[in-house]
């Protein structure tokens, strides 16, 4: 089963990189042009009572004439105000093909890349080659293999016609001064009312957000330091598997998972055995494989499997999730200083 963290994390990669790639095409041979925002499109997707705000921009084309750009980024609230100046990028060759300069793609496209690189990271670290691996990991595949073909078109659509089908679905929607009209126009009532609510939403999230980055940070700060601590006093030598350890899983699934049972001896050749304290179902090692042992010189039975950089594991986890609080918390308090306390909508 360990490969659906290998499938999962290869199509956040490729979602991240198609991510990046998109906002850079749009870049290549496109000139910045000033816009303004003059209001504000909805799309109700599924969820008619929660309608999401797409900024629209007014700016002149390299053909002298008007056009209005509606932003493929939608939010629960406004992400500019109206009269907001903001950059334009479109294409000399034509002047309907253009889309807001924005560096939220990059910052989106860095956050999928990270979860399907740390998905393969997890994927490389529990994979172990064996029968029962193997078999289950065939059959995941091959279930996977048959969901995209039910999935797949009948008619598959050529590349040209992807494109557009992209495009009509996620790109942006340009309309002159003629055909502005067709844009589903926000509900002036209704943008004030969503940024009411996000004004009042912010006095609780912004501080919990705060909170909870800092502690995260303080915490993996502490174990990034107790595990230094222990590596410094720590040896290592070879020991060996002597067999699993079944553990009863707590939940309502009352699945079966396994820890290693490793014995090692100290410089000493005293022997020492201890119980791993990952236990995983399929489980991570095997009866009789030889692994890389940590144990503390001043008490040999403080002693754990030596995993590198996953020695880190849990500092590493909580600075990534405290960093994400943060930089959340940071992107709200910006977005509320730009959009202000009250809504400017005409």
């Amino acid at each position: 089963m360990e490969v659906l963290f290998l499938l999962v994390g290869m199509l956040f990669i490729a979602l991240g990189a198609a991510a990046a790639w998109s906002e850079i095409r749009a870049r290549l041979k496109a000139t910045s042009v000033q816009g303004r925002v003059v209001g504000f499109s909805t799309s109700h997707r599924n969820k008619p009572q929660s309608p999401s705000f797409h900024s629209v921009a007014q700016y002149v084309g390299p053909d002298g004439r008007t056009y209005y750009v509606v932003s493929s980024l939608g939010s629960s609230a406004p992400l500019h105000r109206v009269g907001d100046d903001v950059t334009i990028l479109v294409k000399s060759s034509n002047p309907q093909d253009a889309v807001f300069k924005s560096s939220l793609s990059f910052v989106l496209a860095a956050g999928l890349a990270s979860m399907g690189l740390l998905s393969v990271m997890v994927f490389r670290w529990t994979f172990r080659i064996s029968v029962f691996s193997l078999i289950a990991d065939a059959v995941v595949l091959l279930a996977v293999a048959y969901q995209l073909k039910k999935a797949w078109r009948k008619v598959p659509l050529s590349l040209e016609q992807w494109r557009e089908h992209k495009k009509e679905i996620f790109g942006p929607k340009i309309f002159t001064w003629e055909t502005k009209d067709q844009i589903a126009w926000a509900d002036p009532t209704g943008v004030t009312i969503a940024l009411t609510n996000y004004a009042k939403s912010r006095r609780f999230a912004l501080p919990i957000l705060f909170a909870l980055g800092f502690v995260a940070l303080f915490f993996g700060y502490r174990s990034h330091m107790k595990v230094n601590a222990f590596l410094e006093e720590a040896d290592t030598v070879t020991g060996n598997v002597l067999r699993l350890q079944e553990s009863e899983s707590s939940d309502a699934s009352d699945s079966t998972t396994y820890a290693a049972v490793v014995e090692f001896r100290d410089k000493e050749e005293h022997a020492f055995t201890f119980v791993d304290r990952f236990s995983a179902s399929p489980p991570l090692y095997h009866s009789g494989e030889t692994v890389r042992v940590l144990y503390k010189r001043t008490n040999p039975s403080a002693a754990q499997i030596d995993r590198g950089l996953w020695n880190h594991w849990l500092a590493l986890l909580l600075y990534s999730v405290g960093t994400l609080f943060v930089a959340l918390g940071y992107s709200s308090a910006r977005r509320h200083a730009r959009l202000g306390l009250k809504s400017t909508y005409e």
